[in-house]
């Protein structure tokens, strides 16, 4: 059987000693001679020092039987680091490779001469830099892991890149990370980290996508921080969809997102200030939605060019529920004027919940200054029925801008179906 099967998963996840593992192997490879590989999958997380220099030898194999597929999964307890065989870096027939390892040192030469996907997720590397401009045909690249607390430089200088994913797990306050991004191809950005690094972008007028999610930007009034993100934000400004996840500073200058179509913020206090920054720095959104709860945004929206603010933190306060925040920016931003044409609003929750003052000013702004649009719908899990009739009255008495707008309530009814809790969503108010 393991002469012929062009793919091969090997996981020591159901033997009881490495030694056993490693005859498996052995076998496994030795019986197939020199057949075609297609996929080598190889999860060894109990390895041991004298174990790594197999790892060689098997991935030599691989590159022997022409793999087109390499995944690496290895977790060692020993100081020493595995060398990928020069072999593997040079392989003409490797098209993807997967590196998932305390152990294995990542390689900072060779040129994988039709590698077209990357992904490598490390542990405190030894090194402090990676260059991956030595790859010419990647097109995907996925940086995951543990960094550590010294700045880690990357040169991601690569002229056929189309994706591009970061993925640093949180770590505390220390020396920033360097990221020099030099795709011109590329059209699809996603960071997630601790706090926003240092990012350089040389070339990305391609840019359709990006998702960034940054828990903290380490101290949101230091001139440090603001010079971050207003780098950051420049340099993705020509991108049509993003998405931020982010407590992005109030101090940094925003561009201008010309091109921006589609918005998401999450995860933010000041939504009401974040959002009246974009719309006035974005001239051409035509849809946005308000989220105060984490519904999937193409739920209700599918299709859709949309913004959306997840007010997730909203919550049921009396002690602050008067407090209004909300303050009219002093000229109407150009989008209300020319483009925006719908607006959903999801997870409205009542005079309750702190927040409800602010929101209710700005959808009475929104009504008042979005000169063409055309509907208006808010999602609520469930006003009582006299707060929903005076939420109408108050929309119905407030000054609408255009003339064709379209305003409707739906409400969220939970229901239990095969053992989950779902929902279903109901019409209670359609005003022509």
């Amino acid at each position: 059987m393991w002469t012929c099967v062009p793919y091969l998963y090997l996981t020591d996840l159901q033997f009881s000693s490495s030694a056993d593992f490693i005859e498996f192997v052995d076998r496994a490879l030795l019986v197939r001679d020199s057949a075609a590989i297609q996929k080598f999958h190889l999860d060894f997380n109990n390895c041991h020092a004298e174990d790594l220099y197999r790892i060689g030898g098997w991935i030599q194999t691989a590159v022997m039987c022409n793999v087109v597929e390499l995944d690496l999964s290895v977790y060692s307890d020993a100081e020493e680091m595995l060398e990928l065989p020069e072999s593997l870096l040079t392989c003409k027939t490797l098209e993807a490779l997967k590196l998932r390892s305390n152990s294995i040192k990542i390689p900072t030469s060779g040129c994988c001469p039709k590698l077209k996907f990357l992904y490598v997720k490390f542990s405190y590397p030894d090194n402090d830099s990676m260059d991956f401009s030595q790859f010419p045909a990647l097109e995907y690249l996925r940086i995951g892991g543990s960094l550590g607390y010294n700045g880690f430089s990357f040169n991601i200088s690569v002229p056929e890149l189309k994706s591009l994913r970061i993925s640093l797990e949180p770590r505390d306050l220390g020396e920033p990370w360097n990221f020099l991004i030099n795709a011109p191809k590329l059209e699809k950005l996603d960071v997630s980290e601790g706090f926003l690094s240092n990012y350089t972008f040389e070339s990305t007028k391609s840019l359709v996508e990006a998702s960034i999610d940054i828990i903290t930007l380490d101290d949101d009034e230091s001139d440090a921080s603001a010079n971050r993100a207003t780098k950051f934000l420049a340099g993705i400004s020509g991108v049509k969809c993003l998405t931020l996840s982010s407590p992005f500073s109030m101090a940094c200058s925003m561009p201008v997102f010309e091109n921006l179509s589609k918005l998401t913020l999450l995860r933010d206090g000041h939504w009401w200030k974040i959002l009246m920054k974009f719309l006035d720095r974005s001239p051409n959104i035509e849809s946005f939605v308000i989220n105060h709860e984490s519904y999937p945004p193409t739920r209700y929206l599918a299709g859709e060019e949309e913004m959306v603010i997840d007010l997730s933190g909203c919550r049921r306060n009396p002690d602050y529920v008067e407090v209004l925040y909300w303050s009219p920016p002093e000229s109407v931003p150009k989008c209300l004027l020319s483009s925006l044409k719908t607006i959903t609003i999801k997870g409205f929750k009542g005079k309750e919940f702190f927040g409800y003052l602010d929101e209710m000013e700005l959808i009475k702004y929104l009504l008042k200054n979005c000169l063409v649009l055309e509907k208006m719908t808010i999602y609520t899990p469930g006003l009582c029925w006299g707060t929903q009739e005076e939420f109408y009255n108050e929309i119905s008495e407030a000054e609408w801008g255009s003339k064709a707008v379209q305003v409707q309530m739906i409400k969220k009814e939970f229901y239990r179906a095969d053992g989950f809790y779902s929902f279903r969503a109901k019409s209670v108010y359609s005003d022509d």
